[in-house]
């Protein structure tokens, strides 16, 4: 993420909506297991999801980002009414989320960082944002 969508990303996120999630220089990533949920109720709660990507993370808090392990979804449509890509776009990440979860060999991805050492935790680096925020990252076709 360049620095100008970074700040777009400045606004805490609601505790119903941070539960199971660490805060790391602003950005926010789950367990794999309260993503999901997160994902659920972020559409209620006046989010849409952007994606992410999946992170390792070391007991010492050193942190490895396979940036090739990601869960996007699509920009909104102009034409596209809010509540609408709220919905696409958190089901979109959630499909693909669960599919890498499913198909992914999360230590065999690990080794080609050639300084991680086990043990390590996987988590999931998400964005979610509020119809203002997505008006001033520009993200729509």
């Amino acid at each position: 993420m360049s620095d100008q969508k970074s700040d777009a990303f400045s606004e805490a996120l609601p505790q119903a909506l941070s539960e199971g999630a660490i805060v790391r220089q602003g950005e926010y990533a789950w367990d794999l297991n309260a993503f999901p949920a997160a994902l659920q109720k972020a559409p209620d709660l006046g989010y849409a999801c952007l994606g992410g990507q999946f992170w390792f993370l070391l007991s010492d808090s050193s942190l490895y980002e396979p940036f090739w392990l990601e869960a996007n979804s699509e920009e909104r449509d102009v034409n596209e009414a809010w509540p609408d890509y709220k919905a696409r776009s958190c089901s979109e990440v959630a499909y693909a989320f669960e599919s890498l979860v499913k198909e992914t060999d999360f230590e065999k991805e690990a080794a080609q960082f050639k300084s991680l050492q086990v043990p390590f935790s996987v988590l999931f680096n998400a964005y979610f944002v509020t119809e203002a925020e997505l008006a001033r990252l520009g993200l729509q076709r």
